[in-house]
């Protein structure tokens, strides 16, 4: 008895042949491919960090662009959930809050593929700490330029 998956959806058939059709994505016999009998498990895929990063320029500079519009989407969201909260709707301001989430969910998946902010966790951290000292840095050095405007609240 040999072992099939299907290399779209994952559906795993035992027979001597792949089936003409798979059962749950209906995808033709040639989407399927013969699995080695080993005691290893063999998935369908695997996360990698940047296994994106050399794929064809029209590509990857689309995967940049839904990065950075899935982050815009992030504050947007959130920015959007503030403003039910003030206007007395905190179960719409729920509701934004969790796609904000999803949001957040999809960049991250845009950065893994990406690889280009995400590394190893030291290397991670190390990054983070950096760019959050200078981004308040930046936000102190706006903060006093309004105040010296008269702009402060």
């Amino acid at each position: 008895m040999k072992k099939f998956i299907c290399t779209v959806c994952g559906h795993t058939h035992e027979g001597e042949t792949a089936p003409a059709i798979c059962p749950l994505c209906k995808q033709p016999a040639n989407k399927f491919k013969e699995v080695e009998a080993t005691n290893d498990l063999q998935w369908a895929d695997e996360h990698r960090i940047g296994v994106a990063k050399d794929v064809d320029p029209e590509i990857l500079e689309g995967l940049k662009a839904h990065f950075m519009g899935e982050c815009s989407e992030v504050g947007m969201y959130l920015a959007m959930s503030r403003q039910a909260d003030r206007e007395g709707y905190p179960e719409v301001a729920e509701a934004y809050k969790r796609i904000a989430w999803e949001e957040a969910e999809h960049a991250a998946k845009f950065a893994e593929l990406l690889g280009e902010v995400v590394w190893d966790t030291e290397t991670n951290l190390k990054a983070r700490m950096e760019a959050e000292c200078g981004a308040c840095a930046d936000k102190k050095r706006i903060a006093s330029k309004a105040k010296e405007l008269g702009l402060d609240a």
